[in-house]
């Protein structure tokens, strides 16, 4: 390992990574010079001084010395740049890390530089990993011309331009001159997992092993069965596995988890349930699941099956408990928590992560299933500043979403509270409970354009439902009446319109950060009011539930707890029929 140290400087610790071997990195306090003088804190052998790094005020600058041959970002190195935690440096061919945030440093230690992944800027679709001397070849074999590449070291996501290292022209002439995170594969044929939500080619897909011989994956360990890329099939398509044995089952190619049967055959539509700690994501999702049932079928003639019902046990045991209780101590839903039983460990790019159980479902109509819809129960705390999205990237289908769901606890919000004072129910008494829905609302966001690798301006145009909860509590403060939205077989969406603009003005009153906030994520908002459970909950005294808050079975009396995700339906779909009312 490569190490060089100043010790005589005070500041922010700064790295070099050299990607020409593993494990060579060297570091040193800003302010500090890089290049081959004596006086250069960073090390790059031959180079004399390249530049210096410094810190002004929180902000990190490099200051360029006048060398031909460097570039950073991928942009001739020209005066002085500014830059956040990291940045690309080359120099004569070779390439290099500059790092100034700790923990992105420590992950950038693991990088394997043995191997490389070409990817597409654009989009982060994965076009092959392979050794760096090979990376050339690989785009030539597929007739490309390095226009929109990237390529990056396995387990590290920041990229370099694939024309600004191997001398390609594209076919404007120009590249991006950003580092780029490695997102996931596209294609007219390809499909997202619902576990690691990286896409892959139909083609790509692997096949699991049936033959009991077979027990043992290099990837999952020996418990698992082997993932393989069949060669071989039966006379009805099906692969055959080494053993000879049909082997129907289909797994991710980069998780290597098994998908729902017949996944790879529908138009998949990723479902995103956000919303803070304790505000009630679990029993909404339990009540949603059962109305959604109903609510398609009576009006639309949608049947709702269970894709993957093994993989859905989670969520149909709580929904079972939930609507069979008969004592209130019977319907309380656990907490799902950070990495319980809601959660399995798969690999994501190198790394063994926790990722979220998917929930997946097939809507057919006229006895043809044509869509899936997958939901996740996330915790919480998955949402929340300051956890590490790449050590735990539990919240990440955000940014594959189809669209998302911001689900909003007026319980929670002191605005709110302060309205209700008086009001019966115990979730507006709990002592200790911080508001920070804004908050996670502009975590959401930061997450999602840093994903997507857009400028902080921009905003998406996947459908964004800000969901107001436990309505039968807050009913009253509306000062317009709200419209029926499914009438005559149909979605009305301008009923849906008129309604989320008299929430919209609630919320201006009451809470307009959360307005402000969704106004700068998506082109496509939509205000909608629900109550999972339809009356105020109750606080138990005795017994071994003493000091919680449950539902009272008796008293369940879900109200438009589908609406948000009909309105999804039809802005992702043309599954749901829709007029407009004027």
């Amino acid at each position: 390992m490569s190490v060089h140290s100043n010790k005589n400087v005070d500041g922010a610790c700064v790295y070099l990574f050299d990607c020409s071997r593993a494990g060579s990195y060297s570091f040193a306090a800003a302010p500090v010079k890089c290049g081959s003088n004596p006086d250069c804190g960073l090390n790059i052998s031959g180079s004399g001084e390249l530049f210096e790094v410094t810190e002004e005020k929180g902000l990190f600058w490099i200051e360029a010395r006048d060398v031909e041959s460097l570039y950073i970002n991928g942009a001739r190195a020209e005066g002085k740049v500014a830059f956040d935690d990291v940045c690309t440096i080359q120099f004569d061919g070779r390439l290099f890390y500059l790092i100034v945030d700790g923990p992105l440093a420590e992950r950038a230690k693991n990088m394997d530089v043995s191997k490389w992944l070409v990817f597409h800027v654009c989009d982060g679709r994965i076009e092959d990993e392979v050794p760096f001397g090979r990376l050339r070849d690989s785009v030539l074999r597929r007739g490309l011309d390095g226009t929109g590449l990237g390529i990056c070291p396995s387990n590290f996501e920041i990229g370099f331009q694939f024309s600004r290292v191997f001398g390609f022209q594209g076919q404007d002439g120009s590249d991006t001159a950003e580092p780029v995170p490695v997102l996931a594969a596209s294609s007219e044929f390809a499909v997202t997992c619902p576990m690691c939500w990286i896409k892959f080619d139909v083609g790509d897909a692997m096949s699991i092993a049936s033959h009991e011989s077979l027990r043992g994956d290099p990837i999952l360990g020996p418990d698992q069965m082997l993932r393989f890329l069949p060669t071989t099939f039966n006379d009805d398509g099906v692969a055959l596995d080494a053993a000879g044995m049909p082997s129907p089952d289909i797994a991710c190619p980069h998780c290597r988890r098994k998908l729902p049967p017949n996944y790879l055959n529908l138009d998949q539509k990723i479902m995103s349930i956000v919303g803070a700690p304790s505000s009630g994501k679990s029993y909404y999702l339990s009540v949603l699941i059962r109305q959604l049932q109903d609510s398609l079928f009576r009006n639309f003639a949608i049947v709702m099956k269970d894709l993957d019902p093994s993989g859905n046990v989670l969520l149909t045991q709580m929904k079972n408990r939930l609507f069979s209780a008969v004592s209130p101590e019977d319907a309380i839903l656990a907490k799902t928590a950070l990495e319980g039983a809601m959660y399995e460990r798969y690999p994501r790019f190198g790394k063994m992560v926790a990722l979220p159980k998917p929930m997946t479902y097939s809507l057919s109509k006229n006895g043809a299933a044509t869509t899936s819809m997958i939901f996740y129960d996330n915790a919480g705390e998955h949402f929340e500043p300051g956890l590490d999205i790449e050590e735990s990237p539990g919240a990440m289908h955000v940014a594959s979403s189809s669209a998302i769901f911001f689900l909003f606890d007026p319980a929670s919000n002191y605005g709110f509270k302060s309205l209700l004072k008086g009001y019966p129910d115990p979730q507006l008494s709990i002592s200790g409970r911080v508001d920070q829905q804004d908050t996670i609302l502009a975590e959401m966001e930061v997450r999602i354009k840093r994903i997507l690798a857009i400028d902080a301006s921009e905003r998406v145009d996947t459908p964004l439902a800000i969901i107001l909860g436990k309505s039968d509590m807050w009913r009253h403060l509306l000062d317009r009446e709200l419209k029926e939205t499914l009438r005559e077989g149909a979605l009305d969406l301008d009923a849906v319109d008129s309604n989320s603009q008299v929430l919209r003005d609630l919320m201006l009153r009451i809470a307009p950060a959360i307005v402000a906030q969704a106004d700068t994520i998506s082109t496509n908002v939509k205000y909608f009011e629900l109550s999972a459970l339809g009356h105020s909950p109750q606080m138990l005294f005795d017994g071994r539930c003493a000091g919680m808050i449950a539902p009272v079975p008796s008293k369940l009396e879900p109200h438009n707890v589908e609406i948000p995700t009909i309105w999804a339906l039809s802005q992702t779909t043309d599954i749901i029929p829709t007029v407009r009312s004027k």
